[in-house]
């Protein structure tokens, strides 16, 4: 066997070979530089006894569950790991993170996401606790620190906290060995998951909403003890560690706004600056076309603290929140004529740039008692719904007859030339007035059951059949089992037989508690009706001996020629949340909406849709994402031959707000060619991580 080289054995004498500061929020990597190491004692036994002190983990090479993943090997997952601790693999060959986020690229790597695409820095060295003659390589957290820097008496005070380790970052991690301990390589990567802990417990849940203003809204349980709450913005923007973790919020209550980030200049404004994920924006793309777009992995949490303790992070991502307003985007008044039209020639459209780098829009709408004269002027505040910026526009007075006339009137155009879209934002909710145990598990449905992996199965089944409370204790913790929160995303949106859309959740350890927003025999009612639309419609439009593709277009035929958007329902829903939809207009966001009553919103179109190519025998999936115009949305992919293609029924509808004519615009495309204002991005909450990637169409 060759000699292991370890070049950089030297550092292993001080253990720092990586040191994270946070100035105020910002990070700044500091690099070890020991000139005079000579002069240091030897602290090698110290060493080893810190290192055993660290709780290190040796992690498992064999298998204990081939493809638990498509193309992965599971091996048993490592649980209780300090977040100082090492992870420990046995192994002959060489490794070296000559770049932390990638590890050591065809031999070891670590992710934060059961997906394999959020790669957690670390790095490799030899373990020094194991014998020359059975030589292991040691996974190593780097630090992470904080300081704030509060002005008291004029003079600046420097406090220093410990943020812990990038475990504590990523308490979930996901180890990939590439090669067997004696180098050779594997049939099929091992994929070990390791749960890191720290002495503080973190908070047990966390929420994230968007205000009616368009601000961040956090909210999570309470920890004990604690002295305050630390809200964290983790992103990867190249291959350094600088500026990669900020402390964006510090508060001693249990929630957060981005709202005190709004900062106005003169007239104008901006808001949730500081969760801006790039600084290479589309908007800024256009009128520099050299400059190329960043692509950004970015997570937000929240850290408890005890007694100077951090606990690790209690992590959302920004699925829900990519659209949150950063700036105006003016662009429109190039040419406006606002000489001679006055308020006529504003535009429907408020143009913005997004937290992650996109123009967005939404509708345009005029406070009258902002408006303002100014010497031959209006000035006129132009504001973005569901957000806090403006363009302040300067009208000549002799091109307005009535101010308060011309007000009104373009309000009434804006909103009529911008509808809203039909997918309201869903999230796991703290509950501590719902049931706190398990019932009995239910016999399963006589009904479809969609899921990518038993654990969403199992939820969804227990949901069709009506349980209030789900005990997952005999399936959830298997290798390659997604998180809880992902597989129970998944099974609501798949399961158009579940009728969980406005349902409530808690998910307490390995129970999930369900607050139903149908009573029992109205589940069953709408499931019955469901059944039995979905088994005439295909009795009526699919015939024997009919291809994928011609079954598919009979559908979206079938639904884009019965049903009827519904824009009572749509116009009935003050806000952006499930929440804020009367009970009487449920229907519309159901299966049973479009399917039986012949009317409804995207998110009812997708439901209809995916519940009648499962009786049709087409596999199918319902898809959600954001409009690049502004909104959430609802839709569908279906499997043909071998690959996947979109369906989007709702934008087929000739009826709906879209008026696409022909009813076959959107009918089995790649996702890209969802173009102009159909272009659109996906969330990941549709489906359990780790299966999304199968789904990019061909």
């Amino acid at each position: 066997m060759t000699a292991r080289r370890f070049p950089w054995l030297a550092v292993l004498g001080s253990l720092a070979l990586a040191l994270i500061l946070v100035v105020g929020v910002a990070v700044v990597l500091v690099l070890d530089d020991d000139d005079a190491s000579e002069d240091r004692p030897d602290t090698s036994e110290a060493l080893l006894e810190q290192l055993r002190e660290d709780g290190a983990a040796v992690l498992p090479t064999a298998v204990q569950t081939p493809e638990a993943v498509p193309g992965y090997d599971y091996s048993e997952a490592v649980t209780g790991v300090g977040i100082e601790g090492d992870l420990i693999i046995p192994a002959d060959y060489d490794a070296d993170a000559k770049d932390p986020w990638q590890g050591d690229p065809g031999k070891i790597e670590v992710y934060a996401d059961q997906a394999l695409s959020k790669p957690v820095p670390f790095a490799i060295l030899p373990d020094l606790t194991s014998a020359g003659a059975d030589p292991h390589l040691a996974l190593k957290p780097l630090r992470l620190k904080r300081a704030y820097v509060q002005g008291q008496d004029d003079q600046s005070v420097a406090t220093l906290a410990d943020l812990g380790t990038y475990w504590s970052l990523n308490p979930r991690a996901y180890v990939v060995q590439y090669l067997e301990p004696d180098g050779s390589k594997r049939a099929r990567p091992l994929v070990t998951q390791v749960d890191f802990t720290a002495q503080t417990p973190a908070p047990a849940q966390i929420t994230s909403s968007v205000t009616p203003q368009g601000d961040a809204f956090l909210e999570w349980s309470q920890v004990p003890n604690a002295t305050e709450y630390l809200v964290v913005l983790q992103q990867r923007r190249d291959s350094s560690l600088d500026d990669t973790v900020r402390v964006v919020g510090r508060t001693t209550d249990t929630s957060w706004s981005s709202a005190a980030t709004k900062r106005c200049f003169r007239a104008t404004c901006t808001q949730n600056d500081l969760l801006k994920l790039t600084t290479v924006d589309a908007s800024t793309m256009v009128t520099l076309p050299q400059l190329v777009a960043e692509k950004v992995d970015a997570r937000l949490g929240v850290i408890a603290v005890v007694d100077r303790q951090p606990s690790v992070v209690t992590a959302i991502d920004f699925t829900g929140l990519e659209a949150l307003p950063v700036r105006s985007d003016r662009k429109w008044d190039q040419g406006a004529d606002l000489a001679n039209r006055g308020l006529a020639a504003l535009p429907s459209r408020f143009l913005y740039v997004s937290i992650e780098g996109s123009t967005r829009a939404t509708g345009a709408f005029v406070d009258r008692a902002e408006v303002r004269r100014k010497g031959r002027d209006w000035v006129v505040p132009l504001r973005g719904q569901g957000t806090r910026l403006v363009d302040p526009v300067r009208i000549p007075v002799a091109a307005v007859d009535n101010i308060d006339a011309a007000v009104t009137t373009f309000n009434k155009r804006a909103q009529g030339d911008y509808p809203p879209t039909g997918l309201s934002k869903t999230s796991i909710v703290v509950r501590s007035d719902l049931p706190q145990k398990p019932s009995p598990e239910l016999p399963p449905p006589d009904y479809p059951v969609f899921g990518s992996n038993d654990l969403t199965r199992f939820i969804a089944g227990q949901l069709i059949a009506g349980s209030t409370s789900i005990d997952v204790s005999e399936v959830a913790g298997q290798p390659g089992l997604p998180e809880l929160d992902d597989a129970l995303t998944e099974a609501v949106y798949q399961n158009p037989y579940s009728l969980s859309y406005f349902d409530k959740f808690s998910i307490e350890g390995n129970v999930i508690h369900v607050e139903s927003a149908f009573s029992q025999t109205e589940k069953q009612s709408h499931q019955k009706d469901i059944a039995e639309a979905a088994e005439s419609v295909v009795e009526q439009v699919i015939n024997d001996g009919m291809s994928v593709s011609e079954k598919v277009s009979a559908l979206n035929r079938y639904l884009v020629d019965q049903a009827d958007y519904d824009y009572g329902a749509l116009e009935s829903s003050p806000g952006k949340y499930r929440s804020d939809i009367p009970a009487k207009f449920r229907y519309a966001w159901e299966t049973h909406g479009i399917l039986v009553d012949d009317t409804g919103v995207c998110m009812s179109y997708a439901y209809a849709f995916h519940a009648l190519a499962k009786e049709a025998g087409v596999e199918s999936v319902v898809v959600t994402g954001e409009l690049a115009d502004g909104g959430g949305h609802a839709w569908n992919k279906v499997k043909v031959a071998d690959g996947w293609r979109a369906v989007d029924v709702t934008w087929n509808d000739p009826r709906g707000p879209w008026n696409p004519q022909s009813g076959t615009k959107y009918l089995l495309i790649s996702d890209a060619e969802f173009t102009g204002s159909a272009l659109r991005t996906e969330r990941d909450d549709w489906m359990s991580n780790a299966y999304l990637r199968q789904y990019a169409t061909r």
